[in-house]
């Protein structure tokens, strides 16, 4: 009778401890935000942030892949105003949606400063006034950075600014905004990867046209870049 209750104990205890941690596991939620214009930007193959999401579903533990905060023409201090006004998409609000996610691709300002520079001679030099608006861009980035620090649940990768101008001139100000982004990344223990070493620096990768397209090999090479970084750093590790 002893060894009957014991042998029953025992089975509760384990159907216990089973159901803690299967009601502690966190599930991985995967979320890109920013430019739509890099999110699906390719020719013929899948974008490398939907290659990411079908790797990632294949996990036990996946749960989301949310792209409701991604769009067309879209700045920092539009985020930053999403975030602060708690901006609600889909019956999702934002702040919510940054608290759930443990995976976040974020690429923001390309499309600002493309904008930007389109408004500038390259056979003159502007290189002041281009500069000092980088150093603006450079500060709502800390801004942006600093709330998304509030939700330190999440792992967050800063996608790089890459020259979709298709004018070799302006490599200079997208290699300054990246080393300063960059900077910026280390000080705060965000993750970074340089989208212009990986696409300007391949011809392979990017077309020589206007307006520019990510190729099938740049998305690839997109891929491989990000998803072995979210391998390494997360999940073989507790997220």
């Amino acid at each position: 009778m002893k060894i009957k209750i014991i042998l029953i104990l025992l089975l509760f205890t384990i159907l216990l401890i089973f159901s803690y941690s299967s009601m502690n596991k966190k599930v991985i939620n995967y979320t890109i935000m920013g430019d739509k214009d890099l999110f699906s930007n390719n020719i013929k193959s899948k974008n490398f942030s939907d290659l990411i999401y079908e790797e990632l579903s294949k996990q036990t533990d996946f749960g989301n892949y949310n792209q409701d905060f991604v769009k067309d023409d879209i700045r920092i201090i539009d985020i930053i105003n999403q975030i602060k006004d708690n901006e609600r998409i889909n019956n999702q609000n934002i702040q919510k949606l940054l608290k759930n996610t443990n995976i976040l691709l974020l690429h923001i300002g390309n499309n600002e400063i493309k904008y930007k520079l389109s408004k500038y001679d390259i056979n003159e030099n502007n290189d002041k006034e281009i500069y000092l608006y980088l150093d603006q861009i450079i500060n709502d980035y800390k801004e942006l950075i600093k709330l998304l620090k509030n939700y330190d649940n999440n792992h967050i990768i800063i996608l790089s600014n890459y020259n979709n101008t298709n004018i070799i001139e302006n490599n200079k100000y997208y290699m300054y905004i990246n080393d300063n982004i960059n900077k910026l990344c280390k000080e705060n223990n965000i993750q970074f990867i340089n989208l212009f070493d990986i696409l300007n620096k391949n011809n392979d990768n990017i077309t020589n046209t206007n307006p520019t397209y990510i190729t099938n090999k740049g998305n690839l090479a997109l891929f491989n870049k990000i998803y072995s970084k979210i391998d390494k750093l997360y999940l073989h590790k507790t997220i």
